[in-house]
Order: C-alpha cells, then sequence, then structure tokens
C-alpha cells in the first residue's frame, strides 16, 4: 500500500439487508500510522460504485480514503442492466408523486417480509453503509470524526438522510447536484453542528439549481451550517466543483484539529 499509485479494491458482497456491493479507494503512499479522513461515496441514478470511486484522483490523490457502495436496486431498460438506483424514497422530487402515490398492498407487504426481505430499502442502505464502514475500519486507519458523507444526484439524498438521521456519527455531508429527500429533518436540532457543502450546477437539467437553492435556504432557515457554489456546468463533476470540495473538506479537518 505504500507504492506511489493509486489502489483501487473492489468486494462484491453478498446482497442482503446489511450488505451492499463496494470500492474502495486507498490514498497514494498510504500511511498506515495516520489516520485519515473516510468518504463515503453514493453514485447518481443508474451509477454504480465504481463512478465516484474513479473520480477520486481529480478530487485528491491523498488526502482522502474513499468508500463507494453500489445502489440496492439494479435498473433494468430493454432486458439490460444499465446501472443502480438507491430506491424511491431518494428519488428526484419530481418523480415523488409517482412513486409515493399508491400505498404498498398489505399482501405485498406480507411477501415482501416472507421473503426475507423485511427492511424498506432506506433501512437495507443505512444497515449497509454502517457495516461498511466498521468492516473498513478493521483494515484501513479512519480518524473516527473525519467521516464525510458525500452523494452526487440520487445519492445527494442519501447521504442528506444519513447524516441528518445521525448528526452524531459524521463530520459533514457533501451534496453534488442533488436534492433533500422528504422527512429527514426529523432532527433538524442536533445537525446544526454538522457541516454540510452543496455544489451545483446552474445548468443542471435534471435537478434545477433553483431547487438546490431552496433547499439550502430551507437548511439555513433551520440554523444549520451550509455553503453554497453554483458552476457553469450541467449535470456532471466539473474538475473546479471537485477542486472546491476538495479545499472545503480540508477547512473541516483543519478546524477539527483547532
Amino acid at each position: 500500500m505504500s507504492s506511489d499509485r493509486r489502489t483501487i479494491s473492489v468486494s462484491e458482497i453478498a446482497s442482503g439487508s446489511a450488505a451492499l456491493a463496494e470500492a474502495r479507494f486507498i490514498p497514494q503512499r498510504y500511511e498506515p500510522n495516520y489516520a485519515y479522513p473516510l468518504l463515503v461515496l453514493f453514485h447518481g441514478r443508474g451509477g454504480n460504485e465504481q463512478h465516484l470511486v474513479s473520480a477520486m484522483p481529480a478530487l485528491s490523490w491523498r488526502n482522502y480514503i474513499g468508500l463507494s457502495l453500489r445502489g440496492p436496486e439494479p435498473i433494468v431498460r430493454r432486458g439490460e442492466r444499465i446501472g443502480y438506483t438507491w430506491g424511491p424514497a431518494f428519488a428526484r422530487p419530481d418523480r415523488m408523486n409517482e412513486f409515493h402515490s399508491i400505498p404498498e398492498p398489505p399482501g405485498q407487504a406480507f411477501q415482501r417480509i416472507m421473503s426475507g426481505s423485511g427492511l424498506h430499502t432506506h433501512e437495507r442502505v443505512e444497515d449497509a453503509s454502517f457495516n461498511a464502514i466498521q468492516n473498513l475500519r478493521r483494515t484501513l486507519h479512519v480518524h473516527s470524526e473525519r467521516i464525510f458523507l458525500v452523494g452526487v444526484g440520487e445519492g445527494a439524498a442519501v447521504a442528506f438522510k444519513l447524516a441528518f438521521r445521525y448528526p452524531e456519527r459524521f463530520a459533514g455531508v457533501v451534496a453534488i447536484n442533488g436534492w433533500l429527500p422528504p422527512r429527514s429533518l426529523s432532527r433538524v436540532r442536533d445537525c446544526r453542528s454538522l457541516k454540510t457543502l452543496v455544489v451545483h450546477g446552474e445548468w443542471n437539467g435534471r435537478a434545477p439549481v433553483d431547487h438546490a437553492r431552496r433547499n439550502v435556504g430551507i437548511l439555513k432557515a433551520g440554523g444549520l451550517n451550509v455553503a453554497f457554489q453554483s458552476y457553469p456546468c450541467g449535470h456532471r463533476l466539473a474538475s473546479p466543483m471537485l477542486a472546491d470540495v476538495d479545499s472545503w473538506l480540508m477547512r473541516q479537518c483543519s478546524s477539527s484539529i483547532g
């Protein structure tokens, strides 16, 4: 691990209530005696665990360990699997009514429970995330107070949900071209010490920047510490965006040292 190169290891973990496929990014010149910040990465709809791991060098070669998880639900088009999603609970706001207008019938709920998938998708994602973090910390040196959640698009909704539900477990959350999921601010008072960064493309056709600004206003109205920046790009990871995310993360780590 001390070699001067990027190392990516991928493990396919058996599907279940507390496991997802994952990919890891190990920093260049990894130093076992140094406690690294950990970035838990959640890809956008249609992506997979490799997408954000592949973007890690553009963020930083050396500053962070990356743990990228794969969404639990496959997207199939014309009989072919084209990517993964995090489920209806994290869908784009304009799709929420489509997913939530019809409640789950009792018979369907019974079948789901009897088939062994009693947890809803968002609960499985929670379990999988915490188990993956715990497993990674058995082999890599992670600073327990510098664990950040980073999500893109639909993955940003996952990051928001986890961070705002368990603010005491994380140092901050970064939302890239994403949105707030419903019912994610039940612990708003406990989230006021949680650092949040929202970055968004001005020309984003999937998730309009006006929605992102409104979400930032909602968070600030709740007393949360939120930074926001927009960029002249669409729904993609732009280089200036990643550079600013790196700078923001380093500031949070430096302030925690202080």
